[in-house]
């Protein structure tokens, strides 16, 4: 038998004088009964002297003078609630008065005073005061303010609820009567197509006679060089395509152009969102057809420019000084005849010598049409002009209908009430930036020194816990780091009574954590905070 298991029976032995140390003595109902050191009074049924102890994870049963007994037995700790034994143990502290609460085990007896009633410090020598009357007079008058903030803020609440629901029907009539305005609209494309291609097919008729005679046309199976380099640049604009493609959906989006520093077009550090539409050809986002038919031809010269097919500078001396350029946007070079000129942005032509190259290209007569031809060109004018305003329009309906949708679409809360916030945008100022949070679009940082916005991500989705997802918001795919990842925002929200951009921090690199209090957030029937009757 072992030196522990003969102490135990000497114990044993001894057992009213160890219920001294095990125990304290405690009060229900006016009867006095023991409490075991280290645990509510409700588990008491569990620590009963007169029986053998069963650990509470079930793996075992030992004799009840094991418990306490500063030797760890249970593989959960449950043995020895009032010693340090179990490195998984944990301590109640009873804090009448304020809020019960359990510490590690290891805190016991350590000389810091952890609970506000002193009793995990029983065997140590430090002096601890029972401040639990003062703490818990604290901590209900901080109730009474946060509750007190709670109606305020559900008051607020309610009010942004049923504007958003408001809101939500106006958005489903508005998009019932714009999908019947763009079923309309492809009608009248329809139309105005049949007299375009009317109008032209007169025209061409009509101007057969002012076609100047052409050499032997080529061959039908001999393609012309244009139409070859098309051809050959096809598949290189459908490779780019799905590299810009980030998120697989089939379309390219102004955001995933703002996150690549090729479209850059100022070299100012950051590709704005005209930037990207310009790219785009003025689209939000476009598909693989579009991109090929209408983008690429943006997007090439500068792809090209990256990888260095432009070469600006015609010899060593000049592309050494090109190079020395990328650090600096003042710097300038010395010609051959000792003149100092501005470095001309790469792939560019300067303005004289383009000035001059169209001055040497031939002119081409203008042709004076009879006074019929002419009435039909203008004929076929007009209905070209028609037909593109018809596309036009059918271009702005799509876009609306497409905004429509994504809105009735989104996740605005329980009750719409982050609905009306789409869109508001928010500022708070550090010593360095000023950030702005725009919700459910775009987060962004500027320097105070001048510049322009840094997009530190786009709007994704709520990330919050399971109890309340809509307490944390995640906006991410900003603009990319230099040699990191793309950057990213998370947005902590809380209960107010205004809407209110509060701090912003950069806890991880190219990581954002910002603060925002919003009435929208203050809704008692969702409160997750742990509730204490004691107080």
């Amino acid at each position: 038998m072992d030196n522990h298991r003969q102490t135990s029976l000497m114990l044993a032995m001894l057992a009213s004088l160890l219920l001294l140390f095990l125990a304290t003595p405690g009060h229900v109902a006016g009867s006095e009964v023991l409490q075991i050191r280290g645990i509510p009074v409700i588990k008491n049924p569990l620590y009963r002297p007169d029986r053998d102890f069963e650990c509470l994870d079930g793996s075992k049963l030992i004799p009840f003078t094991w418990v306490n007994d500063d030797y760890c037995d249970c593989g959960d700790g449950s043995d020895e609630p009032g010693t340090t034994a179990c490195a998984n143990g944990w301590f109640y502290c009873d804090n009448v008065g304020h809020k019960q609460v359990y510490i590690p085990s290891s805190w016991v007896n350590d000389g810091v005073c952890d609970c506000c009633d002193t009793s995990d410090e029983y065997a140590s020598r430090v002096e601890c005061v029972n401040n639990c009357s003062e703490l818990g007079r604290e901590a209900r008058l901080e109730q009474q303010k946060a509750e007190q903030l709670a109606r305020e803020g559900n008051k607020l609440r309610v009010e942004l609820a049923a504007k958003g629901k408001t809101m939500k029907a106006e958005h489903q009539s508005r998009l019932a009567k714009l999908r019947v305005d763009y079923q309309e609209a492809e009608l009248l494309k329809r139309e105005k197509e049949i007299l375009k291609t009317q109008a032209e097919e007169r025209e061409s008729v009509a101007l057969e006679k002012y076609k100047p005679v052409e050499p032997e046309q080529q061959s039908a199976t001999e393609e012309s060089p244009g139409e070859e380099e098309e051809k050959l640049s096809t598949p290189e604009a459908e490779d780019y395509f799905k590299i810009l493609d980030s998120d697989s959906s089939g379309t390219v989006t102004v955001a995933e152009l703002q996150t690549r520093a090729t479209f850059d077009k100022n070299r100012d550090g950051a590709v704005s969102e005209e930037e990207a539409l310009y790219f785009l050809t003025d689209k939000k986002e476009v598909t693989l057809q579009e991109f090929v038919d209408t983008a690429w031809a943006n997007i090439k010269p500068y792809l090209m420019l990256e990888q260095g097919m432009f070469k600006a500078a015609e010899n060593k001396k000049e592309a050494d000084e090109q190079q020395s350029l990328d650090d600096s946007d003042h710097e300038k070079e010395e010609d051959e005849e000792g003149e100092i000129t501005d470095i001309e942005e790469e792939g560019t032509v300067p303005e004289e010598e383009q000035e001059q190259e169209q001055e040497n290209e031939p002119q081409e007569p203008e042709v004076q049409y009879d006074e019929e031809t002419q009435a039909l060109v203008d004929e076929a004018n007009n209905a070209r002009e028609r037909f593109q305003e018809t596309v036009k329009a059918i271009n702005e309906l799509e876009s609306e209908i497409r905004q429509l949708e994504e809105k009735l679409e989104r996740d605005y809360g329980p009750q719409e009430e982050f609905a009306s916030l789409d869109g508001e945008c928010f500022e708070y100022t550090d010593l360095e930036y000023i950030y702005k949070l725009c919700l459910f679009g775009k987060t962004s940082q500027k320097s105070k020194s001048g510049g322009s916005d840094v997009t530190l991500g786009h709007w994704y989705d709520w990330v919050g816990t399971a109890a309340n997802k809509y307490t944390k918001m995640k906006y991410d795919r900003g603009l990319t780091c230099w040699n990191g990842p793309a950057r990213s925002t998370i947005v902590t929200l809380s209960c107010g009574t205004e809407n209110k951009l509060i701090s912003v921090t950069e806890p991880s690199r190219c990581e954002y954590a910002m603060e925002f209090s919003t009435p929208a957030l203050c809704n008692p029937s969702s409160d997750t905070t742990d509730k204490h009757d004691e107080l």
